[in-house]
């Protein structure tokens, strides 16, 4: 045991607090820590905070002015991501005048915010964007193009290391294949390997989820060779594919589809960085047979892996009793899934109606999973908490509560962990007659005070979060206002 003096924030207490605190250093979770959370004697600070000499000094969150918004009227989707420098970048559909919707793409720079319109040089309506940073400071940005109104293509815009944009100058320039695409999702590792999934048409009669992989930065993307190479079986739609993948290379992409009834959870996994992803049969689904998967347009069902290959895949389904619970599939260390038994074997308690379930796992193997819940007296958030042993910290039918009591709605709660296992909860809440964005953050010790992020005085909804480059920066960005004329604002935690 080591003792240090400092000012520590007490995740568990969601107080401020000085004295002498032990420190078991052989404790990974304690001891193992950057250089930002480093003390002089070798403890570390806990996370969330940073080491001020021999002090332990709490990170505080620099919020918005209604007036700091980003876009402009009529922003929606906003989505965030962190390059490895530690620059966010943020991407949104905005209407900019009357029947035309443009991509826009804000990226911090040394001279501030610098905004691009990467669908500009397209016809028809951009939606659906997401941007991810990597590690070399590259970024991709990809989106729907939808010339007819219907769901279009799928397009990439990529940023090389150096800075440098391309952009797609025509339709031809699209990544998908079919006549219709939609739905992108991407996903990166620390090697500067990207991956890309999105639902493409094939067949005359299916959606099925694709997916492309650049090995690194300026590197060519491999992948899919053609409308019909697909990873998702040959059933129907495919829809809202979603994808992950830890250090070592090894990957869960997850979606829902009618296995030609109802709407089941299906998965696909590579092993390894050089393995080959899965391809499932049309009755090799993860959800319990006898109730269709809950039609979740945000995310559903959603993957997460740990460093050592564990892995689960969350998801809302009908309990066929009348309720919506969340439901669990685990795979461990060796390769091997559990999944749920029956509709009985639900993760949630199983009354009440549960949406947006997310999961994730920190670098030491403890897994958050995160959810709203109503049981007929507002909707609430819900986090449980597990631990690298499988010992459930805050179990899934007992799960601590994030939200503020008293709320009438609390709703798409979104989480990120940090390298550093610095947890992030951000949901959207209604307290009163407006809609707000707040926050909870917490560790493997233990969560916070509640943290309210949004302005008051207007509706602030659908936040993203994301954390990362050095000392796990964070940024939340969220929709101000009312849907028409929302904008987007951001609040940030730096070092």
């Amino acid at each position: 045991m080591k003792r240090f003096s400092a000012c520590l924030l007490l995740l568990g207490l969601g107080a401020l607090g000085c004295g002498e605190v032990e420190v078991a250093c052989d404790d990974p979770a304690a001891c193992t820590c950057g250089p930002t959370r480093a003390l002089p004697e070798g403890s570390c600070c806990p996370a969330w905070t940073v080491a001020d000499g021999e002090v332990c000094r709490a990170r505080t969150w620099t919020y918005p002015a209604p007036s700091q918004a980003i876009s402009g009227p009529g922003a929606r989707r906003v989505y965030t991501s962190i390059d490895g420098r530690g620059r966010a970048l943020f991407v949104w559909d905005e209407a900019t005048a009357p029947g035309a919707d443009l991509l826009v793409v804000a990226e911090e720079t040394d001279a501030g915010l610098s905004l691009r319109k990467p669908s500009a040089a397209l016809p028809g309506f951009a939606g659906m964007g997401v941007v991810l940073g990597g590690e070399a400071g590259d970024a991709v940005v990809s989106w729907r193009q939808s010339i007819t109104g219907g769901e279009g293509d799928v397009h990439r815009s990529e940023r090389a290391p150096d800075g440098t944009w391309t952009d797609p100058m025509s339709p031809a320039d699209r990544v998908s294949f079919g006549i219709r695409a939609y739905e992108p999702r991407l996903a990166t590792r620390p090697s500067g390997e990207m991956l890309h999934v999105w639902n493409q048409w094939f067949g005359g009669s299916h959606f099925g989820v694709a997916i492309a992989r650049r090995r690194g930065p300026g590197e060519a993307w491999e992948g899919p060779s053609a409308e019909d190479d697909v990873l998702s079986p040959v059933s129907f739609f495919s829809n809202a594919p979603q994808i992950t993948v830890n250090s070592r290379g090894d990957a869960l992409v997850s979606w829902y589809q009618s296995a030609g009834a109802q709407l089941m959870a299906f998965m696909s996994e590579r092993l390894g960085a050089e393995g080959a992803f899965s391809r499932p049969g049309v009755d090799a689904y993860l959800s319990a047979p006898g109730a269709p998967i809950d039609n979740d347009p945000i995310c559903n069902p959603k993957p997460a892996l740990a460093e050592d290959g564990r892995g689960v895949v969350v998801w809302t389904q009908e309990t066929g009793q009348g309720g919506v619970a969340v439901y669990l599939a685990s795979r461990d260390a060796s390769g091997t899934w559990t999944r749920p038994a029956d509709l009985a074997d639900t993760f949630s308690r199983p009354e009440g109606k549960c949406r947006d379930a997310r999961a994730a796992f920190d670098g030491l193997g403890h897994l958050y999973v995160t959810w709203s819940e109503d049981t007929g007296a507002g909707t609430v958030v819900h986090l449980a908490q597990r631990a690298p042993d499988g010992v459930w910290i805050h179990p899934g039918d007992r799960p601590l509560v994030l939200s503020t009591e008293g709320a009438t709605q609390a709703i798409t709660p979104v989480l990120t962990v940090g390298r550093e296992g610095g947890v992030i909860v951000v949901w959207s809440e209604e307290v009163g007659d407006h809609f707000r964005v707040a926050a909870r953050r917490g560790s493997a010790a233990g969560f916070g005070l509640l943290e309210v992020l949004s302005p008051a005085g207007d509706h602030a909804l659908t936040p993203h979060v994301a954390v990362g480059g050095p000392g796990d920066r964070a940024v939340v960005a969220w929709i101000h206002g009312e849907p028409t004329v929302g904008r987007v604002l951001f609040a940030t935690l730096a070092l």
